[in-house]
């Protein structure tokens, strides 16, 4: 843990400074997000969490599984998860499920 400690008997600027209203919301938040991306999202980042690197793949299978299992939706939202975390593979797969 880092811990931050001015030099003794000195007020750092960092410190003395009133927070300003524009700054207590993260630069990075992109707003309002639709409630199917924000679960395209978590799923991602779950599967991540439980394949690392093979997310992805993982994701193009549940779509697979689900086009042969004939769920139209089910298979948008894996193609989103697999996108979120690897937009080729998605696009590869949409090519291949058009021709």
């Amino acid at each position: 843990m880092l811990r931050f400690a001015p030099r003794y008997g000195i007020i750092s600027p960092c410190l003395s400074r009133q927070v300003q209203a524009r700054h207590l919301r993260a630069v990075n938040d992109n707003g309002a997000r639709s409630l199917c991306h924000d679960e395209a999202l978590d799923t991602a980042l779950r599967l991540f969490a439980a394949h690392g690197f093979s997310a992805a793949a993982r994701a193009r299978d549940a779509a697979v599984i689900a086009e042969r299992s004939g769920e139209p939706g089910r298979v948008e939202f894996w193609v989103e998860v697999c996108a979120t975390l690897d937009r080729r593979m998605a696009r590869d797969f949409l090519k291949r499920k058009r021709s």
